[in-house]
């Protein structure tokens, strides 16, 4: 792995981490693009806690308040204010279903899948998705969401484990397709976001194998971008769900995935 390689990555999985253009599917293309025949397992384990670090600094004061809503103290961040127990349970029920349908994936279809012809159809999908939720004006508060809420938008984000198919997308839209309102739609799929990032953080470390101290500088210059890019993609997504130019990415997805079959049937 070469520095620039590495770096073209860190960006790479930065930037679609949290744009819905679906992280493990642009990883997919850009590795074979360099002419990896397997995915750098190391890479990915640094490049998506780079990442999970990114959304922990950006809500670090919304984190602090559900946290200290649990000890019983009311908060004044919104979207949450209020209703900080309540945001941690339905935080944790929607990863319930993110886990179940992860861990199945990974078990049985992950070699099935990991292939630029597959991604190319699930980003058309993604596109198809983002389109759906463009003219939506929801209005549903933290207050009004429910359990069936959590749990569906956790089984959208267990389904994004697929390459191609963007975990922000899916999430962010079927929060949006309940009523919920945009920001609390954006918030809420970034913060359940963290804990399912972790879980396959930490299964993808268990394939790491022993890496010399003399490489692991390109890895550690590709996570630090990671970190870096991905803090400004946070911004940028909560704005473009809240000025409804979300569905704009639509634009991409789709002639990326054309792009990316023709180039595996060709």
């Amino acid at each position: 792995m070469s520095y620039f390689e590495a770096i073209v990555l860190g960006v790479v999985q930065a930037l679609t981490e949290f744009l819905p253009v679906s992280s493990s599917g642009h990883l997919v293309l850009v590795q074979a693009w360099f002419g990896e025949r397997e995915v750098d397992v190391l890479l990915n384990v640094l490049l998506h806690t780079a990442t999970m670090v990114a959304v922990v600094v950006y809500f670090r004061r919304e984190i602090f308040e559900l946290v200290a809503g649990l000890a019983g103290r009311s908060g004044y961040v919104p979207p949450f204010a209020g209703y900080e127990r309540k945001a941690v349970w339905l935080i944790v029920l929607a990863n319930i279903p993110t886990a179940v349908i992860g861990l199945a994936v990974d078990r049985l279809l992950e070699d099935a899948v990991s292939t630029p012809l597959f991604v190319g159809f699930m980003l058309l999908a993604t596109g198809a998705l983002l389109w759906l939720g463009r003219n939506r004006s929801p209005t549903r508060t933290i207050g009004e969401m429910t359990v069936v809420d959590a749990l569906l938008i956790g089984i959208a984000q267990g389904v994004a484990v697929l390459p191609g198919l963007s975990r922000s997308g899916s999430t962010i839209v079927a929060a949006i397709l309940l009523g919920v309102e945009r920001t609390l739609a954006a918030k809420f799929s970034l913060l359940i976001s963290i804990p399912a990032i972790t879980g396959a953080t930490l299964l993808e470390a268990l394939d790491v194998d022993t890496v010399s101290s003399l490489s692991i500088g390109p890895y550690l210059a590709g996570m630090a971008l990671a970190g870096i890019v991905g803090y400004g993609a946070i911004h940028l997504i909560i704005v473009l769900v809240q000025e409804r130019a979300f569905f704009r990415f639509a634009y991409y997805v789709w002639p990326a995935g054309l792009a990316a079959i023709l180039t595996a049937l060709l």
